[in-house]
């Protein structure tokens, strides 16, 4: 499963072994955002992955022999190796090896559709990754040295140019798989300017040879020469914020460093085209960065109720134990160790009374267990759907060699991204929750006061974090506007968590008559999960203010002041990335230091070494 409980990259001990190894969310992760080497195809996945490149070249080579001795009539037609396809699929029978290379390449460059900003190099590192290893199960009569290609392209940091959009996630992500297979695929012998590249007319209508070798970026020097008339594309590390600009060149000039671009073969630029791979690319780390964000929720849960001074009586194991929901208690039990060794909290415990009758919070407080922990037992669900999907053949049709019959391929639906689409839906609509309730904590930390003057003093907290004079109240704004930004970002989420699986348009002259829409939803999980990592830095930042002036006031009113353990490291963390606010300064320094200390995983790092033995999550 997906682990996050130390969310620094490990060290990796060896390359990744595509085929040989079951791949998971953190691995993938490493491999796309840290480069961590694969190793060349292990000689027992090359030989199974042949073998069934081998009853494909067979068959070809029968079709031919079938047309040489005069029989065209008996040749079969088999779909994705000597047929079109989609609403074409068995109109025609093709007899020559030669129009099936054509037919492979035809496919890739006619499906590169696609539209919108480019992928970041991480999805697309991802998606070759993922795509390694569905053609490595042995189902898609590839030959060995596709996928080696692919793994060339990981180890020496070929980005292939894909844009975002496109993809109604069934076939698979055709459009987005048809750009990067177009970086790899060579046109055959013969392809440019011969009468199958002529119009209804007879004029001949060969393709620009710029774009139809496909595109991909390679890394290049602000200020250099090559800049004149290139297209310039920006990428940011997730992790670390380094930047690094690309030119955009030809497949074949991108490629050139690694051997070149290869000539397909019969069905193999279907099985390059099939299955909802930038779909699972982008929900992989979607989902890993879902799990990390969870988990700086927690920290920030706990910081926020040490800044209200509220109750730990929501939290007591026996509460969640009662109703049975895993992720509450695990939340519950985590809040509790991170509090630990807390003066701010109401002295009230399970052997202790509390001071404030009835011992009830605000919901964003009070019910925070439940909430977060309904989105932790969401995470645990979808990691399944995700996981089992970068270890899946998700080819059409499949080739099974020990099938009793001689006609091996199996027309399947396994290129649908459903269970991508519907995960990342639920995904999505957990964060935005996720958010919806922070925001709330948010709110009440730069409002919150209490009934009475003489509580107001003890409990409450100055108008939107900021301590001023009486005479200069007003003077400054303090969080204001922090708290503004966040409602915006949760509203935003509140559309984007809309649910795209619930959509289909039908395509492919009604062959093709429901569609996922997985990449859509993956790319919409992925847009709230950076927007509520910004809601929940925010929250991070004025709960840190909070505790100080809970200091300043437990120290004109002689009291101690000590943070929970977990809270106080996570407060020491902020403290050295964002200073104390004591008048007004521009906000969106501290909420970007804030966000890139989320990113970074310090934070879970800190609170981790203060509370080893506070569960986490991944265990």
């Amino acid at each position: 499963m997906v682990n996050n409980g130390d969310h620094r990259q490990e060290p990796f001990q060896e390359p990744f072994q595509v085929g040989a190894m079951p791949l998971d969310v953190a691995t993938l992760v490493s491999v796309a955002r840290s480069y961590q080497p694969v190793a060349d195809l292990d000689p027992r996945v090359a030989d199974a992955v042949a073998a069934s490149a081998q009853w494909v070249e067979e068959v070809v080579t029968a079709i031919e022999k079938r047309e040489s001795e005069g029989h065209p009539e008996d040749v079969r037609a088999l779909y994705s190796i000597n047929t079109g396809f989609g609403a074409a699929a068995g109109r025609s029978a093709f007899h020559s090896a030669h129009l099936t290379k054509i037919l492979s390449y035809n496919l890739v460059t006619s499906h590169a559709a696609g539209t919108g900003e480019f992928f970041d190099e991480e999805t697309v590192r991802a998606a070759l990754l993922i795509r390694a290893q569905a053609l490595a199960q042995g189902y898609s009569g590839v030959r060995p040295i596709i996928i080696q290609k692919h793994l060339d392209m990981l180890n020496h940091r070929v980005y292939p140019a894909v844009p975002m959009k496109g993809s109604l996630g069934a076939s698979g992500d055709l459009a987005p798989l048809a750009h990067m297979a177009l970086a790899i695929a060579k046109p055959p012998p013969g392809w440019h300017g011969d009468d199958l590249a002529r119009d209804s007319t007879g004029a001949s209508s060969p393709a620009n040879p710029q774009y139809q070798s496909g595109e991909a970026f390679v890394p290049t020097a602000p200020g250099s020469r090559r800049h004149e008339g290139a297209a310039l594309h920006l990428t940011t590390n997730r992790l670390t914020g380094e930047q690094t600009l690309w030119r955009r060149v030809s497949g074949t000039v991108a490629l050139a460093p690694i051997g070149g671009q290869i000539e397909l073969r019969a069905k193999e630029g279907l099985a390059l085209n099939n299955g909802a791979t930038f779909s699972a690319a982008v929900a992989a780390l979607t989902l890993y960065d879902a799990h990390r964000l969870l988990d700086h929720a927690e920290i920030a849960l706990a910081m926020s109720l040490e800044a209200m001074r509220g109750f730990r009586d929501p939290f007591f194991p026996r509460v969640h134990a009662v109703r049975g929901h895993q992720g509450a208690g695990e939340t519950a039990r985590r809040v509790l160790r991170y509090v630990a060794g807390s003066t701010l909290l109401d002295p009230g415990d399970e052997d202790v009374d509390p001071v404030r009758i009835p011992p009830q919070d605000p919901y964003s407080l009070r019910c925070a267990p439940q909430v977060i922990g309904a989105v932790r037992d969401t995470l645990k669900f979808v990691d399944g759907f995700i996981e089992t999907e970068l270890n899946a053949a998700t080819d059409n049709p499949l080739i099974f060699l020990d099938l009793p019959r001689s006609y091996k391929t199996v027309s399947c639906g396994n290129f649908h991204g459903e269970p991508i689409a519907l995960g990342m839906d639920f995904l999505g609509i957990a964060i935005t929750e996720l958010g919806s309730i922070a925001e709330r904590r948010i709110f009440k930390l730069t409002d919150y006061h209490f009934p009475t003057s003489v509580q107001e003093i003890e409990y409450g907290l100055q108008d939107f974090l900021i301590a001023e004079d009486a005479e200069t109240r007003g003077l400054n704004s303090g969080l204001m506007i922090a708290q503004y930004t966040a409602a915006s970002l949760v509203s935003d989420c509140k559309t984007l968590a809309h649910p795209d699986s619930v959509d289909s348009i039908p395509s492919s002259a009604n062959k093709e008559d429901h569609v996922s829409m997985s990449l859509n939803a993956a790319r919409h999980a992925r847009e709230i999960v950076d927007n509520i990592e910004a809601v929940i830095a925010i929250e991070l930042l004025c709960a840190a203010q909070a505790l100080d002036l809970r200091r300043e006031q437990n120290r004109a009113a002689g009291t101690p002041w000590r943070l929970g353990n977990g809270s106080a490291a996570a407060f020491a963390m902020i403290r050295d990335a964002v200073p104390y606010r004591a008048i007004d300064r521009a906000v969106y320094p501290d909420i970007r230091a804030m966000i890139h200390l989320l990113r970074s995983g310090d934070i879970l790092r800190a609170v981790r070494d203060a509370v080893p033995d506070g569960p986490m999550s991944g265990e």
